[in-house]
């Protein structure tokens, strides 16, 4: 783990459904049955509001609350009207994670992984690439090199 970082991070970046969701939801999974701790972050780069159901934290939080959050038996949720949060909560994550999963945030100059699809509109100007490929036909190689970089970066942590 590099930069004196406690958590592995890794972005998953690409344009528009290059199936982004889909293959950071099936990585989670997979880190998951190995026993690793999973946090994921996702960029709401397309403007505009959250859609967000009516329920009465999210009433606080348009009633003016910058934090609102509800807990129950299974979780907690935390709705917090702030902007620049980036390093913040990822700090925080760090704290309760063994990775972290970035959805996004091209720009961001962590390990990633940029998905295309049929080869096409690839992200211009991203750095730290791992592997690069179309998210479900090279999915299975993806998979691998998410693997080879992470048993590498906790080699070099050691």
């Amino acid at each position: 783990m590099s930069n004196h970082r406690s958590a592995l991070i890794l972005q998953v970046v690409g344009y528009q459904n290059s199936g982004k969701t889909s293959f950071v939801s099936e990585l989670t999974t997979r880190l998951s049955a190995m026993g690793l701790r999973v946090g994921v972050i996702k960029h709401h780069g397309h403007g505009g509001s959250f859609d967000l159901p009516m329920t009465d934290s999210h009433r606080h939080s348009l009633a003016g609350a910058v934090l609102s959050s509800v807990i129950g038996e299974d979780g907690t949720l935390i709705e917090w009207q702030a902007v620049d949060t980036f390093e913040l909560l990822l700090n925080w994550y760090e704290a309760h994670v063994d990775i972290v999963l970035i959805e996004g945030y091209k720009r961001k100059d962590y390990p990633k992984v940029v998905l295309v699809r049929d080869g096409h509109e690839q992200p211009i100007d991203v750095t730290n690439v791992i592997a690069r490929g179309d998210s479900v036909a090279d999915k299975d190689g993806l998979m691998r090199s998410v693997e080879r970089w992470m048993e590498d970066e906790m080699v070099s942590s050691e």
